[in-house]
């Protein structure tokens, strides 16, 4: 199938086009899991905490920058669209996520403001930024974890220094039935999110680095002149 652009919205919320993630489409719908603020009180199956796991490799993430490459399988297992990028996140609820290919996008927030800018389009959307965990999970790379635990209950299986993180929802109005989030040792190297569709979206995160420096100015947007704005300015 062709990759082409669009973009999604439900539920009043606007969402990552098809051809970033979401996730995390995502997230930021799929953007970026459970990465800068600790956990508290998860259980997973047995009775047995996995936040200490978690907490673990999140304890001293302040910011986060990697290499992406991200897949989109419709239900069936056929590929809709492959994108690739950089990323950058830091706490608290800032992250920009820059598609390289097949198309140029941006999208930008500094935790309060979320900037969408297609340069083939010469167009930005500016949205409030939706920080529902339950509706967008890449969220968990920026967001409050301490939320997280009325979003999603939390299982763990580990194999050597690998450890994998499902994240199932508690809220029947979620996006995502399910949400993994692989680690090799204290580097997170996939996430993949299952819609209620039955859509996934698969991502590896190459090139990691552990609380690169960062500005302000890099998760602010000026649209340049002579773009098209929708929303609020």
């Amino acid at each position: 199938m062709a990759t082409g652009k669009y973009w999604l919205r439900d539920q009043g919320v606007i969402n990552l086009p098809s051809t970033t993630v979401c996730g995390f489409n995502a997230m930021i719908r799929t953007l970026f899991t459970g990465l800068l603020l600790t956990m508290s009180a998860i259980c997973y199956a047995g009775g047995q905490p996995a936040d200490g796991e978690l907490r673990i490799r999140m304890s001293d993430l302040e910011s986060l920058s990697a290499d992406f490459e991200q897949t989109v399988y419709a239900a069936e297992g056929d590929i809709v669209q492959q994108a690739s990028g950089h990323m950058l996140a830091a706490r608290p609820g800032r992250v920009r996520w820059n598609t390289d290919a097949p198309f140029e996008q941006l999208i930008v927030t500094n935790g309060k403001t979320l900037w969408l800018y297609d340069p083939d389009l010469e167009q930005v959307t500016i949205k409030p930024f939706d920080a529902d965990l339950g509706k967008t999970p890449a969220v968990l790379f920026i967001g409050d974890l301490e939320a997280l635990e009325d979003s999603y209950s939390v299982s763990l299986e580990e194999e050597g220094t690998s450890a994998l993180f499902t994240l199932l929802p508690n809220k029947a109005d979620s996006l995502y039935e399910k949400v993994t989030l692989r680690f090799e040792g204290l580097s997170p190297v996939t996430m993949a999110l299952w819609d209620t569709l039955g859509q996934k979206t698969d991502i590896h995160f190459d090139n990691l680095q552990r609380n690169p420096p960062w500005t302000v100015d890099q998760f602010m947007f000026i649209p340049p002149e002579g773009v098209d704005i929708i929303g609020d300015e």
